[in-house]
């Protein structure tokens, strides 16, 4: 007889647990979003695209996660050409099938239980509750409200399986293709991020690359968008307290707001000076309070990529970014993680967007950087380090990527000289040695392959700036930062590119210089 495990991953890396109750509600709260794998014969079967089945660590290593918990079923008298026969017949007859994924109702977890109990013929199937955390979710408010959303992510349903269409059954290693969805990761902490490691001696080899095209490809900004949360948002900050009584002028204030805000979930939609006046003074008033604080800050991020039709600057705009930034720099606020990290969302989609950068990241005179601003350059610096007590958390992990996202933005800007006023020389600003020294330092330490890679971008924007790349690159000479190359331990193909792109701009500016 085979022993049979189910291997139990969280795929939201701790967050929902965080999170589930503040934006589900305490009744529908979840602890984790799961995803399962049966372990028997040395393999791990698992439903996403199609059957597919490989070595638990092979799993492990081309998605970067792991199990917390891996528990024993029972045992199988079921051979493994039997069981991998069960599944070919899954996959003929469709329900299992190339077609027949479904994210919310046919999903892995529910070919894990019907493995289990009818492939392997185990008494007892996959614990009730993670069967239930769909239903879970869909009966709450928001995520009724997201179903639509989350079926539109399903890729058209299309799962490949590695099952073979003949008579004979073979396993295969499954190969994937990294892929890193910028916009969608900021605003999204639940994404799961490819990941793998190497030896420290690959990643020291030194290699120049033919030009930058990766960092070539990557020249817009990093903003967060995702707009399916505003009517949650809007339910919490524009709550009618119906037992009490409402005059008619307060009844249509509250609507006026709610429509507003919900106008922040349409791109295209134009806006006024007093219609964004009365946005950004609402959200105010709930950052200044802390209270529904993570709901306000999401509502923030969109409301200071809008920008109003006419050409006044939008003083407002300067006023919540101030006050969003000030939270971050007062240690008293001992800010949840979460918050901090869609703290700097709101702060990166500012930097980023089309709009004028807020006049509190610069001089009073209008030339060089503010000391406020390098306050706040310093804290995301420190928000990156990666050898932090707890940094291995789904929480500290999250904020990197958000950190690193608002620096990404604002080495942007001082590269295209859009946020330093006029310069008095060629020489390297303040904020401009700041990060790039800080997204040198500890390089090697980071495990998570999305901030990685915008510490590289990072880097490349800078070294690649016209006006002062090569004197970035001297700097990082002189300071023998990279002599023995990023140390990185990934074999994330982009990621290592990145590094070779980067490590050749420094070869190449070092040797013009």
């Amino acid at each position: 007889m085979t022993e049979v495990h189910l291997a139990i991953y969280d795929l939201s890396m701790g967050m929902a647990r965080n999170l589930s109750a503040q934006f589900l509600g305490p009744q529908h709260a979840i602890d984790i979003i799961p995803h399962t794998a049966l372990i028997v014969y040395g393999k791990e079967y698992f439903f996403g695209r199609g059957i597919e089945w490989c070595t638990p660590q092979e799993f492990r290593a081309t998605r970067g996660i792991h199990p917390i918990e891996v528990k024993l079923l029972g045992r199988t008298q079921k051979t493994q050409r039997e069981f991998e026969e069960w599944c070919l017949e899954q996959g003929r007859n469709g329900t299992f099938g190339v077609e027949s994924y479904d994210l919310l109702s046919r999903n892995c977890n529910n070919f894990s239980h019907e493995a289990a109990i009818h492939g392997l013929r185990l008494p007892n199937g996959i614990p009730q509750w993670i069967l239930d955390v769909p239903s879970k979710f869909l009966s709450s408010p928001m995520g009724m409200m997201m179903r639509p959303i989350l079926e539109g992510m399903q890729l058209s349903n299309n799962a490949p399986t590695n099952l073979p269409h003949g008579g004979v059954v073979r396993s295969h290693p499954v190969q994937h293709t990294p892929v890193l969805t910028e916009n969608a990761s900021a605003v999204n902490p639940w994404a799961n991020i490819p990941a793998t490691s190497t030896t420290k001696a690959e990643s020291k080899k030194k290699a120049v690359v033919e030009g930058t095209p990766i960092l070539d490809k990557q020249t817009g900004p990093l903003l967060s968008t995702e707009t399916g949360v505003v009517p949650a948002c809007i339910a919490k900050l524009v709550a009618k307290q119906d037992d009490l009584p409402h005059s008619l002028a307060e009844t249509r204030e509250e609507d006026k707001t709610s429509q507003l805000l919900a106008k922040l979930a349409d791109p295209q939609a134009p806006w006024s000076q007093s219609e964004l006046q009365i946005v950004h003074q609402h959200l105010q008033s709930f950052v200044k309070n802390g209270i529904h604080l993570s709901f306000a800050l999401m509502l923030l991020r969109l409301a200071v990529l809008k920008h109003p039709s006419c050409e006044t600057p939008n003083r407002e705009q300067c006023t919540s970014t101030r006050l969003v930034a000030e939270l971050l720099l007062n240690d008293d606020n001992k800010l949840s993680l979460s918050n901090q990290c869609m703290a700097f969302c709101v702060l990166s989609n500012a930097i980023g967007s089309n709009n004028e950068v807020p006049t509190w990241t610069r001089n009073e005179n209008g030339r060089g950087e503010s000391d406020f601003f390098l306050q706040v350059i310093d804290q995301a610096l420190r928000c990156c380090d990666p050898t932090v007590m707890g940094s291995s958390s789904s929480g500290h992990v999250s904020l990197r990527q958000s950190a690193a996202a608002f620096l990404y933005n604002v080495a942007r800007k001082l590269a295209e000289g859009k946020s330093e006023g006029d310069r008095e020389s060629d020489g390297l600003s303040e904020a401009t040695m700041s990060i790039l020294i800080g997204c040198i330092e500890n390089i090697g330490e980071e495990k998570d392959v999305t901030t990685l890679k915008r510490r590289f971008l990072c880097l490349g924007q800078l070294l690649k700036s016209p006006s002062f790349g090569k004197a970035a690159a001297s700097l990082a000479g002189d300071l023998g930062l990279v002599d023995d190359g990023f140390c990185i331990s990934t074999t994330n193909e982009e990621v290592n590119y990145l590094a070779k792109e980067v490590a050749s701009l420094l070869t190449i500016c070092k040797n013009d210089t």
